[in-house]
C-alpha cells in the first residue's frame, strides 16, 4: 500500500509540476505586459500634455500635480491656468519612484 501511495504522489507531482510552472510563467508574462501598457499610455499622456514640462507636475501617480490634481495629464490640462514653465530641462525625466 505504501509503494502506491508513493507511486501516486509520484505521478502527481509529475502531472502537476510542469503545469503549475507553465502557470506562473504565463501569470508573470500577462503581469509584465500589463505593467508595460500601463507604463506606454502613462508616458504617451505626460507626451501629449504640457504637464511634464510644468513645475507642479510630481511624476508620481497618487498625485501628478500639486495644484489640478484633477486635470493633471488629460486633455483639460492642455488649457491649464496655473500651468508654470520648469527652468530644468531634465524635470520630465525625474520620476517619483526614482527618488
Amino acid at each position: 500500500m505504501e509503494a502506491f501511495i508513493t507511486n501516486c504522489s509520484l505521478f502527481i507531482a509529475v502531472l502537476l509540476g510542469p503545469l503549475m510552472l507553465l502557470s506562473l510563467l504565463v501569470w508573470f508574462t500577462v503581469q509584465a505586459f500589463v505593467e508595460l501598457k500601463y507604463k506606454v499610455i502613462r508616458l504617451y499622456r505626460i507626451r501629449s500634455t504640457p504637464c511634464g514640462q510644468c513645475l507642479y507636475y510630481t511624476g508620481c501617480k497618487e498625485l501628478a500635480c500639486t495644484v489640478q490634481p484633477c486635470l493633471a495629464l488629460t486633455k483639460a490640462a492642455n488649457d491649464c491656468q496655473d500651468f508654470t514653465p520648469t527652468d530644468s530641462p531634465h524635470h520630465r525625466e525625474l520620476d517619483y519612484y526614482k527618488l
